[in-house]
């Protein structure tokens, strides 16, 4: 067996293809949109076809479903080279202290049991610390998982995982760092994104009137729903920034500072 001696076993689930890995690319980060015992639920029901190797709950310890020798189901495409780990919470939380230690643990091992280096990627066919919407359609279409907040922390896992072993920390950032010299309004701090219930304040109104303003087809009501994510992803796409839907620091930046094409 290929478990974490830090991590509480509460495995095993029959959702996994046993010996299924054929490499260790890295770890794919997930947000469960929920909470952990009902994630653990889900993960064990045979009708639900989904897994994951490692639960990370907001506070306690990191608990393994499935051993690092077999094949979660969780990235679809990306099943037998990734290992996974699903937080408790939602798209555009960011992670507790416990959760952000717990990874980095989880890290540090990956490193010396896998050999997964520590470095963040945003590249399927790479290697290192990714996150769920990186592959796209084809690791089942979840662009918003795990949101942002917890694609900017990966710096800050890396650098403690490399604590842990005794290593220097790099302070590398995530690979797309925030634009600089913003001419609009600051980053709120709020992440605009689908939720229930919807969002509806006056940071998404100024979000908003700004894309229309840039002549995008978007009404400016206040409300965060899923007609304002489809404008909020095709400016990414057209920006190349990551077409999650979700207005983080850096798609904020993009839509006062970015040119109109």
């Amino acid at each position: 067996m290929a478990t974490m001696p830090t991590a509480t076993w509460i495995g095993p689930t029959p959702n996994r293809y046993v010996d299924g890995m054929t490499g260790y690319h890295g770890l794919v980060l997930h947000i469960e949109e929920g909470s952990d015992a009902g994630s653990r639920a889900w993960f064990t029901n045979p009708q639900s076809s989904a897994s994951a190797h490692f639960l990370n709950p907001k506070s306690g310890n990191l608990e393994q479903l499935v051993d690092t020798k077999d094949a979660a189901w969780a990235e679809v495409a990306g099943n037998h080279t990734w290992i996974s780990v699903e937080h408790e919470g939602y798209a555009g939380d960011s992670l507790t202290a416990s959760q952000l230690e717990n990874d980095a643990q989880l890290m540090a091992w990956l490193h010396t049991e896998h050999g997964i280096p520590l470095q963040s990627t945003d590249d399927p066919n790479g290697s290192g610390l990714g996150w769920h919407g990186m592959g796209g359609d084809a690791w089942g279409g979840h662009y918003g998982c795990p949101g942002d907040p917890i694609k900017a922390q990966r710096g800050a896992i890396i650098d403690r995982a490399a604590q842990i072993l005794g290593q220097t920390p790099t302070g590398s950032p995530s690979p797309t760092p925030a634009p600089q010299g913003n001419q609009g309004p600051a980053f709120p701090g709020e992440y605009l994104s689908v939720k229930s219930p919807m969002l509806h304040d006056g940071n998404v109104t100024t979000w908003q009137q700004k894309m229309h303003d840039r002549g995008w087809t978007i009404t400016v009501d206040g409300w965060y729903g899923p007609a304002s994510a489809a404008v909020c992803k095709a400016f990414q796409s057209e920006k190349g920034l990551t077409s999650d839907g979700i207005v983080g620091p850096i798609t904020w930046n993009a839509t006062w500072n970015s040119p109109v094409t």
